[in-house]
């Protein structure tokens, strides 16, 4: 594997390496050992895309102690979802250790263009765990546009990412969407301490366009109509 990983990148790796089979074992030993300086942006995006393949879908199920593991580093679980989305966080969480530090938001921006829907939820899903997240602000906030739901749902849903560095205004843009397309607020990590008036005054002139016009109201929006 690459030379050095920082904690939550093994811990994670570790993970992974438990589920891998023999073959996929040695396939995900070879390609970290390839994530070195100079780092190789087309020999990455090749692997980064090859994982759902090698690693597979299974969900990830945790035993305790890989909970407590994870939950004493502050670390998010990934329960249930894909392996191959754990695999590709640690790619991502590699790579930007030899990957120069001006480059890095070129580069995820990059990858999330040519990425399918799953390598770019992934890569969304992993955000709030790269170096100096703030940078990769034009990235999540371009997610936010999409209209593809599982997409939107992966900045938008259960990620902190918005929450701690998204502008007012994308902010409370994201949150209108996700009452437009019936997402529940309660995914949306940090909403409460996000409420601000403007998103008031946004809520409470949807709820009355909506009830002029006859339509019914989500429930849970009255959470940020009186103010949370």
């Amino acid at each position: 594997m690459c030379r050095t990983l920082n904690a939550p990148t093994y811990l994670y790796f570790e993970l992974v390496c438990r589920r891998c089979t023999p073959t996929s074992r040695q396939w995900w030993n070879d390609i970290l050992a390839k994530i070195t300086s100079p780092f190789r942006r087309e020999e990455f995006a090749n692997a980064y895309t090859k994982v759902a393949r090698k690693l597979g879908g299974a969900p990830l199920e945790l035993d305790p102690d890989e909970v407590s593991a994870l939950s004493s580093s502050g670390l998010p679980l990934f329960q249930g979802q894909a392996l191959h989305e754990l695999g590709r966080t640690v790619l991502l969480l590699c790579a930007t250790e030899y990957l120069a530090l001006n480059e890095q938001a070129e580069w995820i921006e990059a990858l999330y263009a040519r990425g399918d829907n799953a390598e770019r939820e992934a890569l969304l899903h992993a955000l709030p765990l790269l170096p100096e997240p703030d940078r990769f602000l034009s990235t999540a906030v371009e997610a936010c546009r999409s209209n593809v739901q599982t997409i939107f749902e992966a900045i938008a849903c259960e990620n902190p990412y918005p929450a701690r560095h998204f502008p007012e205004l994308n902010f409370n843009q994201m949150v209108m969407k996700a009452i437009f397309i019936g997402v529940p607020l309660g995914r949306i990590v940090g909403l409460p301490s996000r409420i601000a008036p403007v998103l008031v005054r946004m809520t409470k002139d949807y709820v009355q366009e909506r009830t002029a016009a006859g339509r019914p109201v989500p429930d849970d929006i009255q959470f940020i109509t009186s103010g949370g």
